[in-house]
């Protein structure tokens, strides 16, 4: 069926039902383009804004004064001061030997370590003895004839001197001679015997030996290398500062830690000199307890001087070339303070007046007299 059929009313209103719906298209782009031009809330406020500068929120630390200890800690090793030498003191070969004689065994003062064959050493004492009896009997033969001179000299010179050579005396002091160097080879001889028995004077522990049953030992020939107990120490470098510090460091009081515990050490003594090439004070430390095995890495912390009316800062505290900043009237404000020491929890200075608080932490394009906002004041610590 042809279209001139329908009624000529229906095509006007047809063409105005498309013109509509273009009209609302545009007026609906129209709409968006002003929305995406016109300026945001947020960028205005910004905009407003963006002529004033924020102020900074910090972080205050309220310390209280008091008297604080200066600890030095270091990092020390645990050493031997001298290793003594197994030097035997007369040449024969070994018959016996002790357990403890062996590397890493401990041994007491004056136990018996090893024995020399002592049947050459025991003659040769016999032979002194024997030595010893005929030098007496010399002696005795001689006094006799002396005292025989001097009677029959008193009968043929009465109330005279009886002249030296007569009285033999030139002949009795060589017999006390004579008795007196076999006397002293007697005492050799005996000393030789005693020592087949090798020992030594100090407990302590041996780190070397070669001796075996059988084998000849040589008189000042050395067959192993033990130290004393009391021969370690701690050792343990600390700064030209700290020392001075410390001082007098001698006679401190110290905690030495290994992986496993932690003993009372004391400072025994300080080296004479700076490290050559560190430029390092040594410390030398005792230990009051039984010592760690030497060579082990040891952490040491010794107990300086107290002083009074100082604060313990904490380390996040510490600005630049010693000062601290601290927030004055809601501004910062730079404070100079010396460093008397630190210690584990903190860093120690004179007593001054903090204001409302020290800042902790750094402040970026910090300068004195910026203006700053304490964050949330009501939780500060007043310890560190």
């Amino acid at each position: 069926m042809s279209d001139s059929s329908e009624p000529a009313a229906v095509k006007p209103k047809r063409r105005w039902a498309g013109t509509a719906q273009v009209v609302v298209v545009i007026a609906l782009v129209l709409l968006a383009l002003l929305y995406a031009r016109a300026p945001d809330n947020n960028d205005a406020a910004l905009q407003i804004g963006a002529g004033e500068d924020p102020k900074p929120l910090v972080n205050v630390f309220h310390p209280v004064a008091g008297a604080n200890m200066l600890t030095v800690a270091a990092t020390g090793s645990v050493d031997v001061r001298n290793r003594v030498a197994l030097t035997p003191q007369v040449t024969g070969r070994v018959v016996s030997i002790s357990p403890s004689l062996r590397v890493g065994g401990t041994f007491s003062a004056r136990e018996q370590l090893l024995a020399i064959d002592s049947r050459d050493f025991q003659l040769a004492v016999e032979a002194a003895e024997a030595d010893v009896a005929t030098a007496e009997s010399d002696l005795k033969l001689e006094q006799a004839k002396s005292d025989a001179a001097r009677a029959n000299y008193d009968l043929l010179h009465p109330g005279e001197e009886v002249p030296a050579l007569v009285a033999r005396v030139p002949q009795i002091a060589q017999a006390e001679a004579r008795l007196a160097a076999t006397r002293a080879r007697q005492r050799v001889a005996a000393l030789d015997l005693e020592r087949t028995v090798f020992l030594l004077p100090f407990d302590g522990t041996v780190t070397r030996t070669s001796a075996e049953v059988g084998q000849l030992l040589t008189r000042g020939q050395s067959f192993g290398e033990v130290f004393a107990d009391d021969a370690i120490e701690i050792v343990a470098p600390v700064s030209a500062d700290n020392l001075k510090r410390l001082g007098p460091a001698v006679g401190r009081r110290a905690r030495i830690s290994d992986p496993y515990r932690t003993f009372d050490a004391v400072v025994e003594k300080v080296s004479a000199e700076l490290d050559s090439r560190t430029r390092f004070a040594t410390l030398y430390l005792k230990v009051t307890a039984e010592p760690p095995v030497p060579g082990t890495f040891v952490d040491v912390e010794i107990d300086g001087p107290v002083f009074a009316d100082t604060f313990l800062l904490p380390d996040a505290a510490e600005q630049a070339n010693d000062r601290v900043w601290i927030v004055a009237d809601g501004e910062l404000r730079a404070v100079s303070t010396p460093t008397l020491g630190r210690t584990a929890d903190g860093w120690i200075t004179p007593a001054f007046d903090p204001e409302d608080g020290i800042v902790l932490g750094a402040v970026p394009g910090a300068q004195e007299g910026q203006a700053v906002q304490i964050a949330d004041p009501g939780t500060a610590a007043a310890t560190p």
